[in-house]
């Protein structure tokens, strides 16, 4: 896969130089995805700070927030980011190979999930879906997700179909040493 628009390179103007300065020290090299968007700078800066999935006070644990997170990015067909949240966060998040494998080739009644799991692959896919999520499953979250905790899910799943969009439309690479593939089906 070739990127369509090339990134821009060191050396940084100073206003995109500094948003770098503030990524996590695992995350540089800067990505393609932020170096394509450091063409302009305002976007990146927006797009960075926007990022819900990383909220200090998070009512998402970070094993929902991934498997979320990978099922969203892996029915968006973004291998890209996909492939980078299993490097970073799927050993943390305690997830199997069986369930990173299920992000991407399973569905809710894998047999990887316990119902916690399966209600947010549902959700995943009915966002992806139909862009709204049926009353059916919305009751069956209200018990689990306090109003907070949906809130994160809904808006980490629209900024993630937006990478997805990003990410695809660009024809961005797998990243070097962080990148991943899809698993064989």
């Amino acid at each position: 896969m070739t990127d369509r628009l090339k990134p821009a390179t060191e050396p940084y103007d100073a206003r995109v130089q500094a948003i770098f300065d503030r990524l996590p020290r695992s995350w540089m090299p800067p990505f393609r995805l932020f170096t394509t968007l450091a063409r302009h700078p305002a976007l990146l800066e927006r797009f960075i700070n926007g990022a819900p999935a990383y909220l200090r006070d998070s009512h998402v644990s970070l094993r929902q927030r991934e498997i979320f997170l990978q099922r969203v990015t892996a029915r968006c067909g973004c291998e890209y980011e996909w492939g980078m949240r299993v490097h970073y966060f799927a050993e943390e998040a305690r997830l199997t190979e069986a369930q990173v494998g299920a992000t991407v080739h399973g569905n809710a009644a894998s047999a990887c999930w316990d119902t916690t799991d399966a209600l947010l692959i549902r959700l995943a896919d009915e966002l992806h879906e139909r862009c709204d999520v049926s009353d059916e499953l919305w009751r069956a979250l209200r018990p689990v997700f306090d109003d907070e905790a949906i809130l994160e899910l809904l808006v980490m799943a629209g900024y993630y179909r937006t990478v997805g969009h990003v990410a695809n439309a660009l024809r961005l690479p797998l990243e070097p040493a962080v990148g991943r593939p899809f698993p064989k089906a």
